[in-house]
């Protein structure tokens, strides 16, 4: 094993680190695992590990700290992605590069990708309406996340 990894299943981990299954990681049971796992600085990695998961600083990792931690994670991905959405579909729309999609951008999008459509402009109205939450005309990365995080719209995967 060429790198320590923190970010394991939970049980997996508990059942590897946990030595005398009370439940909870003592940096000693850390230490021990990681060294015979192939770690080349198990101390190094077990702090790693207790920077990482030990909240409240008590010396142990707990199941809950685990849990929590695997929850940051997942937020903090969550949140990248809608970004990268956000930042690809303002590519799409923001012709000019300010930062926000005009109507005038989305009625030109519109007509230059469906030339067949029957009511371009309830299209367009219909995007407004669920974007522009200020009716200012204009939709703003803000205004696509929200709709993004609203709709739990995610990325396949």
């Amino acid at each position: 094993m060429t790198e320590c990894s923190i970010t394991k299943e939970v049980d997996d981990m508990l059942k590897k680190f946990d030595k005398n299954n009370d439940g909870t990681i003592t940096f000693d049971e850390a230490v021990k695992r990681l060294r015979e796992n192939g770690c080349k600085d198990p101390l190094r990695a077990a702090s790693s590990m207790f920077i990482s998961l030990d909240k409240d600083k008590n010396g142990v990792i707990e199941l809950k700290e685990i849990h929590g931690h695997k929850a940051d994670v997942a937020a903090k991905k969550l949140q990248k992605a809608i970004n990268n959405m956000c930042n690809n579909f303002l590519k799409d729309y923001d012709t000019n590069s300010d930062g926000r999609i005009s109507w005038e951008e989305a009625c030109d999008y519109v007509n230059k990708n469906n030339p067949d459509a029957i009511a371009p402009l309830m299209i367009v109205e219909n995007f407004f309406g669920e974007l522009d939450k200020d009716n200012d005309k204009f939709i703003t990365k803000r205004e696509i996340r929200e709709y993004y995080s609203r709709n739990g719209v995610l990325p396949s995967q």
